[in-house]
């Protein structure tokens, strides 16, 4: 029985460690757009620059937006283009394409495009995503 609760908690802890900010600002796109498949709004949330957050809300205000525009997703497929870092450590740019699979209640199953390019920037050694919707300049590759 105690093996059990101790796989149980365990499984817990690194499924909750597998969303968030990363090392790096790919590995952020990675965990940004993972989130989104499995509908973890908030941890998509905690993701936002907090610049970028307090100029659009709050962490509960950006997690609903996020599950009204990716909530009736089945699947994201992403592949990461391009990434450069435009100061190291500091602010990078990273290009990606993507495709996700909508399935909502009563329709067909249908696909869009989601591909990119977002700035994020680097703050305590973890990299955040800067919302395009405030930025005045949008990233290009």
């Amino acid at each position: 029985m105690a093996r059990v609760v101790l796989c149980s908690t365990l499984s817990v802890v690194l499924l909750a460690a597998c969303y968030g900010p990363k090392g790096s600002p790919d590995g952020t796109i990675k965990s940004f757009f993972s989130a989104a498949e499995s509908h973890n709004w908030e941890d998509m949330a905690e993701m936002v620059d907090p610049e970028s957050l307090a100029k659009v809300g709050s962490i509960p205000g950006a997690a609903a937006f996020y599950e009204s525009t990716y909530g009736s997703n089945t699947d994201i497929d992403l592949t990461i283009l391009e990434l450069i870092e435009v100061k190291p450590d500091v602010e990078a740019v990273v290009k990606f394409k993507c495709r996700v699979t909508f399935r909502e209640l009563g329709k067909m199953p249908y696909s869009a495009g989601c591909s990119d390019t977002y700035t994020l920037r680097a703050h305590d050694g973890k990299w955040f995503i800067v919302l395009p919707e405030t930025q005045r300049l949008r990233p290009t590759l």
